[in-house]
């Protein structure tokens, strides 16, 4: 038989039983146009938290002190640790406990000292400018900016604890007293900390050289447990970490995005395969009698399986189209009013065509899957029981 008849005959049958035929396309639209812009925020949020914990971070893989709190000729080190493959930049950044003075209040926190000049930090400026070598300005946590009632442009009272460090100078008591000038404010993981230049700290340290660790940025996140053993060799006596042994709360967190999304994933598939095969399925037993006439007619199985089949394929690209529009316009929507928006963490949604194309194959998959058994229940019906009314 050819293929147009096969797809007249489905086309008819759906035409037939417009309600049951709607409510299938609408299963079908519905699991797309969930599916798409939950895997898409999914996508965005992921994408957003390694870019925040990790790029405007403290780095995919991280070089500390075996022994003692601070590493020595840490430029040095940080040369040799950019030449290994896959690192795109090796950053000292020296850490001290502090506490910050503004408007009337305190707190304690850790104060980081960085390469301004580098093309990573350990924080993402969300105000104000940023940071410039020097020792008369700060970059402030915007929490801390918030509850003080500080902004960019203000000063602020630093006192930072010197002695714990090995320094070469001993007649400041132990700890520096700085007024510094906030010149930025800075979000999300590092808004409870504060950030100077690391030559001004180390100087104060007694140190040019010293570090409280180096952060490796590499190319791909997730490659981050391969680098550690070149990176190792670089920096013998040092301990040197992935990101994902270092921080077990970011590791299950970006395991726990995952695990939504394929849980999303299950949930879009059985929202089309259940309704699907139950529609089709009661489709077939209501067409008993067409399906008899059409085998004393000449059909044979094959014929009827294709033709059954053909319904199920029609649904699902008709369900995938609409669903595809709905999901495109969420997706659009989302961009503009993201679902999470604090201290420069925004999540959007981020979609290719490559995850749209996927998606949809994926769901008109599950349609035909769900339709093949209605199909192959219609191809193995008595047609002799049927027309003498037995069935």
């Amino acid at each position: 038989m050819q293929i147009g008849v096969s797809l007249f005959l489905a086309s008819r049958a759906l035409r037939e039983s417009p309600l049951s035929t709607w409510l299938m396309i609408l299963a079908v639209a519905v699991a797309v146009g969930f599916e798409v812009p939950s895997a898409a925020n999914l996508q965005g949020y992921r994408g957003e938290l390694l870019a925040q914990s990790l790029d405007d971070g403290f780095g995919d893989v991280r070089v500390r002190p075996a022994r003692g709190v601070v590493l020595h000729d840490a430029d040095v080190l940080s040369e040799r640790l950019a030449k290994v493959p896959g690192v795109l930049e090796a950053t000292p950044v020296l850490a001290a406990p502090a506490s910050v003075r503004g408007h009337g209040h305190a707190t304690t926190l850790t104060l980081f000292g960085v390469e301004p000049q580098a093309l990573h930090h350990p924080y993402r400026l969300i105000a104000g400018q940023a940071l410039r070598e020097g020792k008369d300005e700060v970059l402030l946590g915007a929490s801390i900016a918030e509850r003080f009632g500080v902004t960019v442009g203000d000063q602020v009272e630093l006192r930072v604890l010197l002695s714990a460090y090995p320094r070469l100078v001993l007649d400041d008591g132990g700890y520096g007293v700085y007024t510094l000038t906030v010149r930025g404010l800075v979000g999300f993981g590092a808004s409870d900390g504060a950030f100077v230049s690391r030559s001004f700290l180390a100087s104060e340290m007694g140190d040019d050289g010293v570090a409280s660790a180096i952060l490796l940025h590499v190319r791909d996140h997730m490659a981050a447990p391969a680098i550690v053993p070149a990176a190792a060799l670089m920096a013998p006596g040092a301990q040197v970490r992935a990101w994902m042994d270092d921080s077990p709360y970011l590791h299950s967190s970006v395991r726990a995005v995952e695990t939504l999304a394929g849980a999303s994933w299950s949930m879009g598939v059985l929202a089309v395969g259940i309704p699907v095969l139950a529609l089709l399925y009661i489709s077939t037993l209501n067409r008993r009698r067409q399906i008899g006439l059409l085998t004393a007619m000449g059909f044979t199985r094959v014929d009827l399986f294709v033709t059954f089949l053909l319904q199920a394929l029609i649904l699902g690209a008709a369900g995938v189209a609409v669903g595809g529009l709905v999901a495109v316009a969420l997706v659009r929507y989302l961009v503009a009013h993201p679902i999470f928006d604090w201290q420069s963490f925004v999540v959007r949604p981020v979609l290719t065509a490559h995850d749209m194309a996927r998606t949809a194959l994926a769901i008109l998959g599950t349609a035909l899957v769900a339709g093949s058994y209605p199909a192959w229940r219609a191809a193995r019906l008595d047609p002799s029981r049927i027309l003498r009314g037995i069935e």
